[in-house]
């Protein structure tokens, strides 16, 4: 966003940061016209995050090449120079009405509007004004998945074109940073993106822009450190602990503007538009921060104990208890690299896995090998102690050992044996669930302030994850050892702060029992399952060895490929069915709040409010913020938690308003008093007769071969 010959020049860019955050557009505007100057610190994540960016652009274009195509690449004028790019919109032009198949780094321009897409695709299927053939838009991103931002990115682009060449492109293609080609169709995006526009600029016109509020752009924003000294004048409710955007709208609207004047309020004089439950949570939350600022001491309360939550997931301590933390640079190669596995044990010996190799350029391997030791070591320890535990903080870990389990097809079975004997334990969760601290983060630089009497401070070599990642992209860059000396020994201290926080939550834990507190350990699952499915398995690896036996690795015939083919094919739905119970399990642990940000769930709901009755069931109906989900009215969803006897209740949505925020559930006259703070998707269906059917196949094939008659 710039000033030109008067005009305010506006970008595709400008258009997402005003969706994320509108205070950004505010600046960027008072920075286009004069009224202050641009952040002058550099975020190197924010260099690395462009460096791998253009690189990844680069190798598409490399590739688009190598399939022979025709590539015109654009000079983008790197001024302000209204002129110059209105040559590069004509040089663009000049590309398209010649043919070329790819036109690279695309420039749009019509003296409001500035674009760069970075490709243009050649399709001959269509017809335009440039003649028998038409242009789709395509870019690169970074991330793995298509995202909101890239595609109202690219419609922008595909505005601009439509004005170029006479029609609109019929195709979005976005290639992810896993040189994935997924594609959207521009129908689907040019409504959401002329209104998008529409507002933006409008809110350019009229000024009425949103204050700040923290959110996920925030880790990329160079004016960070701008909005963080603003909200700590203002002393800003965005400070306290997951304070919620609207909640804190309602707030203000209310007189309540400040963490000081939250922390003055009772519950009951909180505005109703907010549920009892956050109502609650907020006031407390705000109390504690308050009370550390005055006291300058960290304080603590405990929350009202929950079946199965809380300090009711804290095991009990063993002698062979391991603590994990993992270190991975999302940026390496084209799924990421987990390059540094670290395992601490209670007499405080250290075992760091490094998954990476200084003599190979590809890390792939070096990544295998040292998940596979990680496993491999976990395993042995828990076969030596069965009622040993791996602690860890937040989730990473579970998910990236179930991830790269199934991405490299290695070590599954272990990994799931682990996962079902619940020997993980995410101290996160403990923390979560049990206690409300006085801290505006409950991250476990935050938490740390109360077993260590202080927070890291930076001026450490790595002393956080992004530092972690720049530090290898160093060693990548120039094989420096003393950066992986440095990544290591953050990890370590991290493998340490997990031991140490187990502790004193176990301290607490004992200080709940004093206090007259009725408190389980949890049960350790079977890691075996059920005889019956591992019969099934042994028989299906048993049939799967035999129909490959004799089978050369390269130059098989049709007939052999075939029945190699087969084999593979007969563990499909097991391996789909693991990915599936991992996920289940996975939401089934969460507290109704983080339901918010799942969309196969929904929560957290708020007070119930009885509809009607009908036969034998009650109608209620419950408020929640609203969000995107996929629950729908006509199927039956799981409570969050189980009932009083442990078994899991389900109810059957009859109408939801996900953008209102309400759904009307009809629920069982017997259970009724056991009211859901959250919806969770029911287990996985059945699949025995698919298993069985395939199985039969293969035997068939096993004793007839693959070309042989039968049913």
């Amino acid at each position: 966003m710039y000033q030109s010959d008067g005009s305010l020049v506006v970008s595709a860019s400008d258009l997402t940061g005003f969706l994320e955050c509108e205070h950004l557009t505010r600046l960027s505007l008072e920075v286009a016209r004069g009224e202050r100057p641009r952040p002058s610190a550099t975020d190197p994540m924010t260099e690395l995050l462009a460096r791998h960016g253009i690189e990844h652009e680069a190798r598409h274009v490399e590739r688009l090449r190598n399939r022979g195509l025709s590539v015109v690449e654009i000079d983008v004028p790197a001024g302000k120079d209204a002129g110059a790019l209105y040559r590069a919109q004509a040089e663009t032009l000049a590309a398209m009405q010649a043919g070329a198949d790819v036109v690279y780094q695309a420039t749009f321009y019509d003296g409001t509007w500035r674009g760069h897409a970075d490709f243009l695709l050649k399709r001959s299927d269509r017809s335009s004004d440039l003649g028998p053939w038409a242009y789709d838009v395509a870019d690169t991103k970074l991330a793995r998945r298509i995202k909101v931002p890239a595609v109202l990115q690219m419609a922008l682009y595909g505005d601009l074109l439509a004005a170029l060449q006479g029609v609109p492109p019929e195709l979005l293609t976005v290639v992810t940073g896993d040189q994935q080609e997924l594609t959207v169709e521009y129908a689907d995006a040019e409504a959401y993106a002329r209104t998008a526009r529409r507002r933006f600029a409008d809110r350019l016109a009229d000024g009425d822009l949103a204050p700040p509020h923290p959110n996920a752009h925030c880790g990329v924003c160079p004016w960070r450190e701008t909005c963080t000294d603003r909200w700590r004048a203002e002393d800003s409710l965005s400070l306290v602990a997951s304070m919620r955007r609207d909640h804190a709208t309602v707030l203000t609207e209310a007189g309540i503007g400040t963490v000081t004047e939250l922390a003055l309020r009772l519950p009951d004089e909180l505005p109703g538009a907010i549920g009892r439950t956050s109502r609650e949570r907020l006031a407390q939350q705000a109390r504690l921060q308050v009370t550390e600022r005055v006291t300058g001491r960290p304080v603590y309360e405990f929350l009202p104990r929950e079946r199965g939550r809380g300090f009711e997931l804290l095991p009990p301590p063993s002698a062979g208890d391991l603590f994990f933390d993992i270190e991975g640079d999302p940026f390496a190669g084209d799924a990421g690299l987990e390059y540094l596995w670290g395992v601490l044990d209670t007499a405080g010996e250290f075992t760091a896995f490094w998954g990476c190799d200084p003599s190979a350029a590809d890390q792939s391997a070096a990544e295998r090998a040292a998940f596979e030791q990680l496993v491999d070591h976990l395993t042995a320890a828990y076969d030596a102690d069965p009622s040993m535990h791996v602690f860890h903080y937040a989730p990473y870990e579970p998910t990236r050992l179930k991830t790269l389990s199934a991405r490299l097809q290695t070590r599954v079975a272990a990994v799931d044996r682990l996962l079902r004997a619940d020997v993980l334990v995410d101290l996160y969760a403990v923390v979560r669930q049990g206690l409300r601290l006085s801290k505006e983060s409950y991250s476990i630089k935050q938490v740390e302030d109360y077993y260590r009497g202080h927070t890291r401070v930076h001026g450490e070599a790595v002393s956080d994850a992004g530092e972690s990642i720049v530090a290898f992209e160093t060693w990548l860059a120039t094989r420096d050892q003393a950066q992986l000396d440095q990544i290591e020994a953050y990890n370590r201290d991290d493998c340490v702060s997990t031991r140490e926080l187990r502790d004193w939550l176990e301290e607490r834990r004992a200080e709940l029992l004093r206090s007259g507190a009725e408190l389980v350990r949890p049960e350790d699952g079977d890691p075996d399952g059920s005889a019956e499915n591992a019969a099934a398995q042994a028989l299906r690896e048993g049939l799967e060895a035999a129909l490959t036996a004799g089978l050369p690795d390269t130059g098989r015939t049709p007939e052999q490929e075939a029945t190699w083919l087969l084999a593979q094919q007969l563990g499909w739905h097991a391996r789909e069915a693991r990915s599936a119970w991992w996920e289940y399990f996975r939401l089934r642990d969460l507290t109704a709040e983080d339901l918010e940000r799942e969309t196969a769930a929904l929560g957290p709901l708020g007070e119930p409010e009885f509809v009607a009755a009908e036969r034998r069931s009650q109608h209620w109906r419950y408020r929640f913020p609203p969000q995107e989900t996929k629950v729908s009215a006509g199927h039956r969803f799981e409570h969050v938690l189980p009932a009083a006897d442990g078994s899991r209740l389900t109810s059957s949505v009859l109408d939801i308003d996900p953008t209102a925020g309400w759904v009307v559930l009809a629920r069982g006259a017997a259970g009724a008093a056991e009211h859901p703070t959250g919806l969770l998707p029911t287990s996985p269906p059945g699949d025995k007769l698919f298993r069985a059917g395939l199985t039969a196949l293969g035997e068939q094939v096993l004793g007839t071969g693959i070309d042989a008659t039968g049913p």
